[in-house]
């Protein structure tokens, strides 16, 4: 039993691992090499392509999330999980000083040689993945990132990523909306409310508040509210 635990283990690794680390390369061949008589490439990556390429990628990505999310062993969530960030942090930092030195940004245009194409759609694809683990598994995430230097990493490859809305779909768009949200406390509107998290923050007392009444009944604390005031959807 403890060895069938163990393949198991291993199976759900690799097959996360092979979302991680995917590149653009497996779909876009295809549509580049297609006609090609010569062994050069007859159809050139666009934007155009890449961008449905990109809405693909996101729905696995969406797959892998509610894998995680449906397991219930927390100790298998966390090895995958630290599996995922660890190696997303690694992708982020690698592909985003390729894409510096080459001057790749959204105002350059899309590029046209194929390393770079999958360079960019690594970054692209995993500062979106990354968002889905941290907003849909935000305590556990933030145990495991304690041990890594990641706001700033981040921080850049949000502001990079979002520069890209002819390629981005919008519900990627307002997914990085809601992750500078979740990473900034400071760009958080009144309205924002993560429902995965678990430990929900609790605001301190105000000196009104702290202050004692006279003979008042000691009454329970309620709860936290979620009806009647608006928020924000992940």
């Amino acid at each position: 039993m403890q060895f069938g635990t163990k393949v198991a283990r291993c199976l759900h690794l690799v097959i996360l691992a092979s979302f991680i680390t995917g590149t653009v390369c497996a779909e876009s061949s295809s549509a580049v090499d297609q006609g090609s008589t010569d062994g050069k490439p007859s159809l050139q990556m666009t934007e155009k392509i890449y961008s449905n390429i990109f809405v693909r990628k996101r729905e696995q990505h969406k797959l892998v999330v509610q894998r995680l999310m449906s397991t219930k062993d927390y100790s298998k969530i966390y090895d995958l999980l630290q599996l995922a960030l660890k190696e997303i942090l690694k992708i982020l930092q690698e592909d985003g000083a390729k894409l510096l030195q080459n001057g790749i940004t959204a105002e350059t245009g899309f590029p046209k040689e194929t390393e770079s194409v999958e360079t960019l759609g690594r970054y692209l694809e995993n500062t979106c993945f990354f968002g889905e683990l941290i907003l849909h598994l935000p305590d556990i995430s933030n145990r495991i990132l304690k041990k890594y230097e990641w706001q700033t990493l981040l921080i850049q490859a949000l502001s990079y990523t979002r520069g890209f809305v002819n390629i981005l779909d919008q519900k990627s768009l307002e997914l990085l909306g809601l992750l500078e949200q979740e990473i900034d406390e400071s760009k958080r509107t009144d309205s924002y409310v993560n429902p995965y998290r678990k430990k929900s923050s609790e605001k301190k007392p105000s000196k009104q508040e702290t202050k004692p009444t006279k003979k008042k009944k000691t009454s329970l604390k309620r709860g936290p509210q979620l009806s009647g005031a608006p928020k924000t959807e992940l």
